[in-house]
């Protein structure tokens, strides 16, 4: 079973273009899963930028679903200045465009305003908090490849008074390095918090998704602890919910905020 390092492997298939194919047990629902479809466009982009410059921010676009199978990547500089570099990648299944991302990459630049990442609070150890264990046909394809250890009785579709979760993630299957593809994974991989408050199972797809890196994301080392992520709903209303989240590396400093806004279908249009 190939996890995602393997399965977001790009080759090279021409002038700015490379390709990967995505197992079907990477699925969520009709799609493939987002965090796969991102992993797969920031490695083509990571062979055009300078291991110097690490990523800052990116933006995602999910245009529409892409189904498991070939995939294809257009990718291309939009500008590179003395420390900052702007990248683009189109993901592509035949001639239609599934998903659009804008990453920043920046090297570090001389600065006298330094405000560190705030450190995780205390948290459960991850040892006595349940599993989310994968159940072909009910939780989506992709999970089983990642370890969850729920911090909240706010499941998903659990009809909860409040759009939040929280808990611990790690890949499934042995140690694996979190370089920036595999950070967004882990974030990707928790349910939008908005489906906690569901009384049953409800679709959904995000429409935008942004990640600011903020903490030292250093080269990534074989490590198999655990991640912390929580997430909230500051809104939701008319099938869309505004989702934040914060992601913790193991050692408890902050390394990453997201942002999405994720489209619901709780009631039949």
């Amino acid at each position: 079973m190939p996890g995602f390092v393997d399965t977001t492997t790009v080759t090279p298939a021409g002038p700015d273009n490379w390709t990967a194919w995505i197992p079907g047990e990477w699925g969520q629902g009709r799609a493939v899963f987002g965090g796969v479809i991102t992993g797969v466009a920031l490695r083509a982009l990571g062979g055009l930028v300078s291991a110097e410059r690490p990523l800052r921010s990116v933006l995602v676009d999910f245009i529409g679903p892409a189904a498991a199978g070939e995939i294809r990547v257009e990718a291309r500089v939009l500008r590179s200045g003395r420390s900052l570099t702007q990248c683009e990648a189109r993901v592509l299944q035949g001639d239609a465009v599934v998903a659009v991302l804008l990453a920043a990459y920046g090297g570090p630049r001389p600065t006298g305003i330094t405000w560190p990442a705030p450190v995780r609070g205390a948290v459960p150890s991850p040892d006595g908090l349940p599993g989310f264990p994968y159940m072909p046909g009910v939780t989506p394809a992709f999970t089983q490849h990642f370890d969850y250890r729920w911090a909240t009785h706010r499941l998903p579709f659990s009809g909860s008074d409040r759009p939040e979760i929280q808990g611990f993630v790690r890949p499934t299957g042995g140690r694996e390095a979190v370089d920036a593809a595999m950070l967004l994974a882990l974030i990707d991989a928790w349910p939008a918090p908005v489906l906690s408050m569901a009384q049953g199972l409800v679709p959904a797809s995000t429409v935008t998704w942004m990640v600011d890196v903020v903490g030292p994301l250093e080269p990534a080392a074989e490590d198999d602890r655990f991640w912390w992520f929580e997430g909230a709903a500051t809104a939701a209303g008319d099938g869309y919910g505004d989702v934040h989240g914060r992601i913790f590396d193991p050692d408890g400093r902050l390394i990453a905020t997201s942002k999405q806004l994720v489209a619901e279908f709780s009631k039949p249009a």
